[in-house]
């Protein structure tokens, strides 16, 4: 199912292109909303003291970076950075291949 643009969104820029570059901004998203806490990639978000009023803000911050609304339950199916990369990258894949 394709992602919606966001309205009056910039589109994606380059930076944010591959999962290299998208995997720092999911990482630096985390550290904001957990306010400095430490955390693997690999850690789940609600085991390092994440809670779900802080999810909204994550996924807000990652929908501005990619240009798309992503769903909140796309972040409670992908708690951990490298789960939830992988699964931003593989939805914004699938939405420009359904432009095409």
């Amino acid at each position: 199912m394709p992602l919606d643009p966001l309205p009056s969104s910039p589109p994606p820029t380059d930076t944010c292109a591959g999962s290299a570059d998208l995997i720092e901004h999911v990482r630096e998203a985390w550290s904001a909303a957990l306010d400095g806490t430490r955390f693997t990639d690999d850690d789940d978000f609600f085991d390092v003291g994440g809670h779900s009023m802080l999810v909204a803000g994550i996924m807000a911050r990652l929908g501005r970076v990619t240009g798309r609304r992503l769903p909140l339950r796309m972040f409670f199916d992908h708690p951990t950075v490298k789960s939830l990369t992988e699964a931003v990258t593989a939805a914004t894949a699938d939405d420009g291949e359904a432009a095409r």
